[in-house]
Order: C-alpha cells, then sequence, then structure tokens
C-alpha cells in the first residue's frame, strides 16, 4: 500500500494550521522532506502559537458545513433540497448510496472532515514532539500549551472515530520519511486510540490550577479557558466518544457505561466537578471564531428542521411533509415556538413557523418543511450580527443527557437520571418532571427526546444520536467511508455506503 500524502504530510500539519488561522508569519522552506516545519518550531513562542493555533483549527473543522450539514439533513432533523454540502442528494428517499467520487459533487462531504481533521491532528502531533523532545522542558509555566495539543490531538480523532468506518491512527513519533504506513484501523479501534488519548489528558489536567489568560486559545463566553474548565470539557467530550461510537442500538449495550458515568460526573454537566457550564464560543463575525453549523443551520432561507422533529413536539403536524402546509398547533413543550397561544411573558420557542416551504418541490416535497430552528437565529447568514455572536458548542444538557444514560444502562439510580432529565426537560421545556416511577425504558425515550428537541445545531452530532437509537432512516448510511480521493491514492478499492438494499456500514 502507498503511503497517504496526508500522512506524509502530517509532520507539516503545523503550516496549514498557521495557514488555516490567518498567521502572517513569513515561513521560509528549510526542510526538502517536511517543509517550513523546521523554522515554524524554531523557539518555545513558535511551539505555543502553534498549539493555541491548532484549538481553533479543531474548533473551525467541528462546525463546518462538511460534512455536519449534510449528516443532519440524513438523520431527519434539518431539511434542505439545495445541492450544497451534499444534502439534497443524500436527502433522497428511498434513499440512494453516498457518491463517493473523487471527481462528484458530493466529494468535499468527506475530503474536508478527513484532510482537516489530519492537518489539526499533524499539528498536535508536532506540538507533542517537540515538547516531550525538551525543546520546552517540563517547567510548568509551559505545560499548558503541551495539553492543548494533547486536547486537539484526541478531539480530531475522535472526530475520525465517529465519522469515518477506518482511519490511520497516528502518534508524535510516527516518521512519515522513514515510518512504513500504518494500517487502516475499524473505527472502534480509531475510538479506542482517542479514548487513550482523552485518559492522558484527563490525568494531565486534575488538580491544575492554570489559566490561559493572555494567550488565549479559544474565546470562550464567561472566561478565559482554564485548566479545570479543560479537564471537564475534555471528561464530557470522553464520555459523548464512548457513547456514540456504536453505529447500531444493539450495539449500545457493549459501551463500558460505568466509565461514561465515571466521565460525565466530572464533566461540563450536573455532577461531582462544580457548577455546571456550557461551552460557548464568542464570534467574531466570519474572520477566525465562527460556527458555520449556525450560520446556516438556523438560516430559514437555506435551512430548516424536518417536520419529524416537529411532530415530536405536536402530533397535529405531520411526520412528514407532503406539500399541505399545516399550521402550528399546541405542544406542552415550550421549546415549541415562539409567543405559542400568546404566550409572550418567559417562552423559549426555540423553533419558528414560517408559513412557506423552500427548494424545488420536483426533488422532494418530503423535503420541503414550513419550520426552522431559531435558537441561535443571531448567528445566521443574514442576521444584522452574522457569525458574530456568542454560540454553543457543547451544552451541559448534553454531558447530562449521557450521564442519565450511563445511569440508567449501569443500574443506578433512576431518581438521579430522571433529575438530570428534567434540566431542560422541565427547565426550558415546562414538561411534566421525569420520574423514576416511570421506569429505564421510559427515562430513555425521554433521554432521546431531550437530545433531539434541546441540542440542535450545537455540537453537530444528531446523526451519531439517531443511528445510537437506531432512529435512521432504511439505506442512510451509519458513517463515513473513506474519501475517494485518498482510496485512488492508496490504489484501494472505492466503496461507499447508504441506499435502501446496500450496506449501511
Amino acid at each position: 500500500m502507498r503511503i497517504s500524502p496526508k500522512l506524509r504530510g502530517l509532520s507539516a500539519g503545523v503550516v496549514l494550521v498557521l495557514a488555516s488561522t490567518a498567521c502572517q508569519t513569513d515561513l521560509d522552506v528549510t526542510n526538502p522532506n517536511n517543509p517550513d516545519v523546521d523554522r515554524a518550531l524554531a523557539t518555545p513562542e513558535d511551539v505555543q502559537n502553534i498549539a493555541i493555533s491548532s484549538v481553533n483549527s479543531w474548533y473551525l473543522t467541528s462546525t463546518y458545513i462538511e460534512p455536519y450539514m449534510m449528516l443532519g439533513v440524513t438523520a431527519d432533523v434539518l431539511s434542505a433540497n439545495f445541492g450544497n454540502f451534499g444534502m439534497r442528494f443524500n436527502n433522497l428517499e428511498p434513499r440512494t448510496p453516498y457518491g463517493n467520487n473523487s471527481a462528484g459533487g458530493d466529494r468535499e462531504v468527506t475530503n474536508r472532515p478527513w484532510e482537516d481533521n489530519y492537518s489539526t491532528l499533524g499539528a498536535a502531533n508536532d506540538v507533542i514532539r517537540v515538547m516531550r523532545g525538551g525543546t520546552l522542558g517540563d517547567d510548568t509555566p509551559h505545560e499548558r500549551f503541551l495539553h492543548l495539543a494533547m486536547w486537539t490531538r484526541a478531539a480530531s480523532l475522535m472526530n475520525l472515530a465517529l465519522l469515518f468506518d477506518r482511519a490511520f491512527v497516528v502518534n508524535e513519533e510516527f516518521n512519515p520519511e522513514t515510518d512504513p504506513s500504518p494500517e487502516l484501523l475499524p473505527f472502534e479501534q480509531v475510538s479506542d486510540t482517542a479514548s487513550k488519548w482523552f485518559d492522558e489528558l484527563i490525568a494531565a489536567t486534575a488538580g491544575k490550577t492554570y489559566s490561559y489568560v493572555d494567550d488565549e486559545p479559544i474565546p470562550l463566553e464567561g472566561g478565559p479557558l482554564t485548566a479545570v474548565k479543560l479537564n471537564r470539557i475534555a471528561n464530557t467530550m470522553h464520555a459523548l466518544l464512548l457513547a456514540y461510537t456504536p453505529r447500531r442500538a444493539a450495539d449500545v449495550a457493549g459501551v463500558d457505561w460505568a466509565k461514561v458515568k465515571t466521565l460525565a460526573e466530572k464533566g461540563i454537566g450536573t455532577g461531582t466537578a462544580g457548577t455546571p457550564f456550557d461551552m460557548v464560543v464568542q464570534g467574531d463575525g466570519g474572520t477566525n471564531w465562527w460556527s458555520y453549523l449556525n450560520y446556516y443551520g438556523n438560516e430559514p432561507s437555506w435551512v430548516r428542521i424536518d417536520v419529524r422533529v416537529i411532530n415530536r413536539m405536536d402530533g397535529s403536524t405531520p411526520a412528514k411533509f407532503t406539500g399541505t402546509i399545516v399550521p402550528p398547533g399546541n405542544s406542552p413543550d415550550d421549546r415549541y415556538m415562539k409567543d405559542q397561544g400568546g404566550d409572550t411573558t418567559d417562552n423559549v420557542g426555540d423553533f419558528t413557523f414560517a408559513g412557506d416551504v423552500i427548494g424545488d418541490a420536483g426533488r422532494g416535497i418530503y423535503m420541503q418543511t414550513p419550520w426552522w430552528h431559531s435558537r441561535y437565529e443571531a448567528h445566521r447568514r443574514f442576521s444584522p450580527t452574522a457569525a458574530g455572536t456568542p454560540v454553543p458548542y457543547l451544552l451541559a444538557a448534553e454531558s447530562d443527557l449521557v450521564h442519565a444514560e450511563a445511569l440508567i444502562r449501569t443500574g443506578g439510580s433512576l431518581a438521579t437520571a430522571a433529575s438530570l432529565i428534567n434540566t431542560t426537560r422541565v427547565g426550558r421545556g415546562k414538561l411534566p418532571p421525569a420520574t423514576a416511577a416511570e421506569g429505564a425504558d421510559k427515562l430513555l425515550e425521554y433521554i432521546d427526546y431531550e437530545r433531539e428537541i434541546e441540542l440542535i445545531n450545537s455540537s453537530g452530532f444528531e446523526h451519531f444520536r439517531r443511528r445510537h437509537v437506531d432512529g435512521l432512516q432504511p439505506g442512510t448510511l451509519r458513517h463515513l467511508p473513506i474519501p475517494a480521493k485518498e482510496l485512488e491514492t492508496l490504489q484501494l478499492p472505492i466503496y461507499t455506503f447508504g441506499g435502501v438494499g446496500q450496506p449501511d456500514m
């Protein structure tokens, strides 16, 4: 097997990250095998800057339109029939296979997450290699930059594990010029390595008290990133990695739910680590920090909400659009729509009824919908504050819900699980409280409902949540194939997933 150009360029990932984050450093080519890397890693300040920039690279990759807009649509959470971002052809009913073609119109659905995650991972490995090699030493003032690189490496490999059927795993010791090409590993093994890397980060940051006040790696709402916050975010992300790795509901029982419970208890939600908090990033108008997920995901002229989601809140709305616009009904869920029933006081209303539909009905009436997600509308494309508002990536609710599921699946306290569910079910939805007396199965139903209604357009995990409960339409792919472009380079057969009667994974 030939070595992938992406792997051959991993040691130059730092250069790609710097370029992607608008760094203006003048870098000369000084190494014919690894262009610019010697210069880019020449000083402690360079290494620190790369560690910081890699966080931005991870964030932009994790909130980008590809593949997350397509995955949200094919999960029947979002809906659109425009040809952009792979949304149209992967939204066809009955489902058709993903067009894994290096010249195809939807090629970026796989190309972008593959290329961008490996670029970020490569930069993180460069920082880790240099710092563990003694360039900055082991003194405390510098360890926080090593921890940033450990974060971006684990989180980038997490993306690859959740998105693709297989991937390469490379650490800081890999030398693309001298080492043989690593094997493509199945997603379970990729997830195992990401899990190990999260464990290392969590152990390294435990008990640390430093803060990134003067060298902010990410503009969090509510104050700078600290070692405590990084540790809690890593705990929650690790819990989600374990919970969302299975591709089928039948495999969910095999998750190490005891470990998920331990991680979630120390995460950003309700637990033993302190006051819950949301991981909210302050947008800068589209320069370096903004969420494409919300730039388009809350834009009613582009992407809307599948009526299947609305049907879960209000049964008078059919679960599939047939061409007839059904006016809003009433829902016991306060998140249903703004000012429902004339309530103009504290009704939160995360969804808006547009009264019309968009897109060509000839492409499939079922893709149309008169509803759109408006919870984060200030960040949307045509808002006066487009891309410039605080926007969530990881909500405390997502941590609480995986915590609740872990309690249920390990025979833990159903009362505690119900309390975690009620944080949003009652707190924002004003629905009747879940109770332990309703039993485990009912509480799991509540968790699925809360994930679907509360977490839209945050982490981009809509598709992972739907496959978690076998909620995808027949023929919907369970994960992405390796990009055709990469397979051609490796001289491997091109394959794909999806399509009714065809393999979905």
